[in-house]
């Protein structure tokens, strides 16, 4: 079964983010799975998309409906191309979901039975890999959906003999005399991206599921989250206006309300700095809550807060300005009490509640020593789950290594443990289901040896039982194991990492390590997942032979080659004098930000026998002022406040730009470095490129490959690519690793 990379590509993998949802009664559990092998669309520049309109990402996922109470399974949509996000009824009678089946976008019912899904509509669905479901109205007769623009974007044509071929860019600065310089809060324009059009683009519309009518709510939105108000008259929509500025890559939104029977939106709110996805309506329909959140990554100027909106007037009220600790999370939403009177939400590893009255917060872990994950609840719901009427409520748990569900009692503030083990739950982000009418919990899991697939608890978690076997023939295969290692840096720092070892390691004896790197990680956390659904495919390394490395590198200084080459290379040391890894062959590879780790790391020490940097970077000075086709610079975000951590720019900080920029210090590398970039990728074709140049100029051992159809991520994309990728990764560290030892036995 997993004799060679074609193999282990063709693992049949649970989809992210979004992989399980369950029938209201807890019968039937609908289950996205995917595959490299089903990836096989050429990629255009723009390569968000597949040419039908769904996401790249989520190529030739097919929907499987499994009986919760026999495991029986079938598949839904067998070869349609690509098929995800599903969503039931109310009543738990249909399920829809987005598919290509007749090569565009479109929405489709499956109602129940022997029955095959039908087409709901013919019309066009815009939808993104983040984007919510289908969203049913309450009484399970119209669905709400994003749809393809009426008005259509302009397409560049073709070039013309006659026509002036030229582009002018300007700078987005409106004349000091000219009206709506500043907005009608004294604030400056915001920054407006070129080439949103192509993407975010979309209609607002309501299908009638038996008839297929539809609806147009609005027109020339950029709508990212959409939410349905609990009586179900009214659509909230958070509308893209643009950045705060060139150099700030804050989003900005209008929150606006769509009546679902009457024509015109209403504007109740037009600034507001979040993401735009991650919002909740209060069960009495008052309010909106959202946490604001910056770029990805940065550093904020000011801690994110709470904010409540009112859907009355558009009023704001922040919940968190008289305390210190920032409550806002990047990645779920702030969860109500189904009186609407409070807000739950999770933060620096704690689960907060607050009273929206008088704007009380309260740590409902405080004294809990385990970082608390996620809380428990129906997919897409924006109240809290309670298994005892709201009594407690249930958490999802990190402990180190042991992944497990808590519940806390909400007067008492008991923390009690449901279970928790040595195995991975909802690994890369995937979400969970509670079926309400039964309590039944459903959760994915996976281990070092076990590919992901869906459990099912009830709400004491006992008896938890396996739903899903994806790949039943890796279940008798021996994969290898993890340990987590401890070791202080240099500075006093104390550190941890995880190590991955081949299903065949003997103690005593020592191996070739691959040490894996991204900055501002904790790779530690990700020990005992399976590794063959991220970027980083560690199982592909162990099963060749290789001990894996993933230490955690938090980065805390504007100094990152410093720091990284500290916090990595005492690690390395911690594993040789373990005895595990030989000191002669020494690997290092890193994907993105991962990738300018790894072209640090190499101009700071000869210790690496081989490396491998994908779409990586190696010039902050290039890459900060990089101008777009469309005409954006989007780099300045980055390397200012964000991964690049220059705290400024290239005028204040230009001594601290060259010193982290690896191009400056190429004349010290000495390891073979293979370099991988799509030729998609705007800004890492020209910074591979610049390494590869300064490398060969001087006369340094390097290769540059160029998947001429892929994006930012190539090992992820197409599967010809993805298996070509891995073959020549693996065999550049072999022949390395050979060459290193063969120079050891020399010596």
């Amino acid at each position: 079964m997993l004799s060679d990379i074609e193999n282990i590509l063709s693992l049949e993998l649970l989809a992210t983010p979004y992989p399980i949802a369950v029938s209201p009664d807890g019968n039937q559990l609908a289950v996205v799975t995917q595959s490299h092998c089903r990836q096989q669309t050429i990629g255009k520049k723009s390569d968000k998309f597949l040419p039908t309109g769904l996401p790249k990402g989520l190529e030739g996922s097919e929907i499987w409906l499994v009986n919760v109470k026999n495991g029986e399974s079938q598949n839904l949509t067998p070869n349609w191309g690509t098929s995800f996000r599903p969503a039931w009824s109310p009543d738990g009678k249909k399920l829809a979901f987005y598919s290509d089946r007749h090569g565009k976008a479109q929405l489709w019912v499956w109602e129940g039975e022997e029955n095959e899904p039908r087409l709901a509509s013919k019309v066009t669905i815009q939808t993104y890999y983040w984007d919510g479901p289908p969203l049913w109205t309450p009484d399970g007769v119209r669905i709400v959906v994003k749809l393809s623009p009426k008005i259509e974007i302009n397409e560049e044509t073709g070039p013309n003999e006659n026509a002036v071929s030229v582009k002018v860019f300007t700078n987005n600065i409106a004349d000091e005399s000219s009206e709506g310089k500043n907005n009608s809060e004294g604030e400056s324009e915001l920054w407006w991206p070129q080439g949103v059009e192509k993407w975010f683009s979309a209609d607002v519309g309501v299908i009638t599921v038996t008839t297929g009518e539809v609806r147009t709510l609005a027109q020339g939105f950029y709508p990212t989250g959409i939410r349905i108000s609990p009586d179900g008259k009214n659509v909230a929509v958070m509308n893209f206006r643009g950045f705060v500025g060139l150099e700030n890559a804050q989003s900005v939104y209008g929150f606006y309300l769509f009546p679902l029977d009457s024509e015109l939106p209403r504007l109740l709110a037009d600034s507001l700095k979040f993401h735009g996805l991650l919002f909740s309506w209060s069960p009495d329909g008052r309010y909106i809550a959202y946490g604001t959140a910056g770029y990805p990554g940065a550093t904020q100027a000011a801690k994110n807060e709470l904010f409540l909106v009112s859907t009355s007037d558009g009023s704001e009220v922040c919940l968190t300005q008289d305390i210190d600790t920032d409550l806002a999370n990047s990645t779920h939403p702030p969860l109500w009490s189904s009186d609407s009177q409070h807000l739950f939400c999770v933060a620096r590893g704690h689960l907060w509640r607050i009273d929206v009255t008088d704007r009380t917060v309260e740590k409902l872990t405080d004294g809990f020593d385990q970082n608390v994950v996620r809380v428990v609840r129906r997919a897409e719901a924006d109240t809290i789950w309670s298994p005892d009427n709201a009594e407690s409520i249930c958490i999802q748990t990190l402990n180190g290594a042991e992944h497990g569900f808590h519940r806390v009692n909400l007067k008492t503030l008991e923390v009690t443990q449901l279970v928790e083990e040595k195995r991975v739950y909802n690994p890369n982000g995937r979400n969970m289901d509670v079926a309400p009418q039964t309590g039944d919990i459903f959760y994915t899991i996976e281990d070092v040896s076990h590919p992901a697939d869906v459990w099912v608890a009830d709400t004491n978690f006992l008896n938890p039982r396996q739903l899903t076997y994806l790949n039943m023939d890796v279940e008798k295969i021996p994969l290898g194991t993890s340990k987590i290692i401890t070791w202080q840096t240099p500075a006093g720092k104390q550190l941890r990492g995880a190590l991955l070892l081949p299903a065949d390691y003997a103690e005593g004896q020592s191996y070739p390590l691959i040490t894996q790197v991204y900055g501002g990680s904790f790779l530690s956390r990700i020990g005992n997942n399976f590794g063959t659904d991220g970027i980083g495919h560690s199982f592909l390394l162990t099963k060749q032979g290789y001990v894996v490395f993933l230490p955690d590198m938090p980065m805390e200084t504007n100094s990152p080659i410093k720091e990284l080459t500290e916090l990595v290379l005492s690690g390395i040391d911690k594993v040789i004098n373990m005895g595990i890894a030989d000191a002669k062959r020494l690997g290092v590879m890193g994907h993105s930000y991962g990738g300018y780790c790894v072209n640090a790391l190499i101009t700071q020490t000869p210790r690496f026998a081989a490396a491998v940097a994908s779409a990586s970077v190696s010039n902050l000075i290039s890459l900060s002022g990089l101008l777009t086709e469309d005409g954006d610079s989007p780099w300045f975000t980055w390397t200012e406040k964000s991964q690049g951590k220059m705290g400024g720019s290239l005028w204040e900080f230009r001594d601290r730009y060259i010193e982290n920029s690896p191009i400056f210090f190429l004349d010290n590398v000495e390891t073979p470095l293979l370099l991988i970039v799509g030729a998609l990728d705007d800004a890492a074709v020209p910074q591979a490129g610049e390494m590869f140049s300064g490398l060969r100029r001087l006369g340094k051992k390097a290769v540059l490959v160029r998947y001429e159809d892929e994006g930012h991520v190539p090992q992820k994309g197409r599967y010809p690519n993805v298996v070509d990728y891995w073959q020549r990764v693996l065999t550049w560290f072999d022949e390395h690793f050979s060459e290193s030892s063969e120079k050891d036995c020399k010596l």
